[in-house]
């Protein structure tokens, strides 16, 4: 599915919402997000080295750079010089086009905790809250930015 055909209006379902933030999302810098992942999931696994008695904590290393992987997907696409119409949507309405990224951090950092072998309620609290540390960035980035005028 496209964006939808004006801007304007909101009386668009939450299926539809979700398929314009995936369109805009689809526009996001991933070069710059992924770079942004390695080196937040780097330095938090060094953190861990080094303060806690060299125990190599990966897994929670490795949600961290989720959370900045989408936190950094959402926003750029937010601050992008691109004026789609799926862009436009969602920076006209940052907190909704947020719950894209949040919900997409959340659901991989459920899976990796899962994997990594935590209980079911301890897995949907660590997703839950890195899912909104990705989910409030993006939206607080949305808010108060403006995006980048074309050759800028």
């Amino acid at each position: 599915m496209s964006a939808p055909p004006s801007t304007t209006h909101s009386n668009l379902t939450p299926r539809e919402e979700m398929a314009v933030s995936g369109a805009a999302l689809s526009q996001a810098p991933w070069k710059l997000a992924g770079g942004a992942g390695v080196v937040v999931a780097g330095a938090d696994l060094l953190l861990h080295l080094a303060t806690f008695s060299f125990r190599l904590e990966w897994a929670t290393a490795l949600s961290m750079g989720i959370v900045a992987f989408f936190a950094v997907a959402g926003a750029g696409a937010l601050v992008r010089s691109r004026h789609t119409r799926a862009i436009r949507y969602a920076r006209s309405r940052p907190w909704r086009f947020a719950v894209m990224p949040g919900a997409a951090a959340a659901i991989i950092i459920f899976v990796l905790t899962m994997l990594h072998g935590s209980s079911i309620p301890g897995s949907v609290f660590t997703a839950l809250w890195h899912g909104a540390i990705a989910y409030g960035i993006t939206g607080a980035v949305g808010v108060v930015t403006r995006p980048r005028r074309e050759g800028a």
